[in-house]
């Protein structure tokens, strides 16, 4: 009766664990569009996860954002292509918009629709940040 809680507890725990983690690589997220940028209050969709080209576009590298800070225009894709040798995520801090996993090679993009100031992160690498300013 021990072994089978044991084995319960395993199991429950490894789908505990698989549901928090992002999956795929490239720019595959689908997280909607709903939380809006940090300028003091306005709402509506204010980003989304793309899978097209970066009107503005960056590189991971070194585990860092390069630029860190990012400006761009209401209605641009800003788009980080992934130069080092493990995963990284493009992740709004307030989580409206995070891109998953990027491999190697592949990148994540995410068009801005409202203008304000929208602080990003790294999910995997915490101490990975930036900012995307938009007008």
């Amino acid at each position: 009766m021990r072994r089978l809680a044991t084995i319960l507890m395993i199991l429950a725990s490894s789908v505990a664990f698989a549901a928090c983690g992002a999956s795929g690589s490239g720019s595959g997220g689908s997280t909607p569009p709903s939380a809006a940028a940090s300028d003091g209050g306005s709402t509506g969709a204010a980003c989304e996860v793309v899978t097209t080209a970066g009107d503005v576009t960056g590189s991971i590298a070194g585990n860092t954002f390069d630029p860190g800070a990012v400006t761009a225009t209401s209605g641009q894709v800003v788009a980080f292509t992934n130069e080092d040798s493990v995963p990284h995520t493009f992740t709004l801090d307030d989580g409206s918009c995070d891109t998953g996993n990027i491999a190697n090679g592949a990148s994540g993009a995410i068009r801005f629709d409202a203008a304000g100031t929208y602080p990003f992160h790294c999910n995997i690498h915490s101490s990975m940040t930036g900012t995307v300013t938009v007008s």
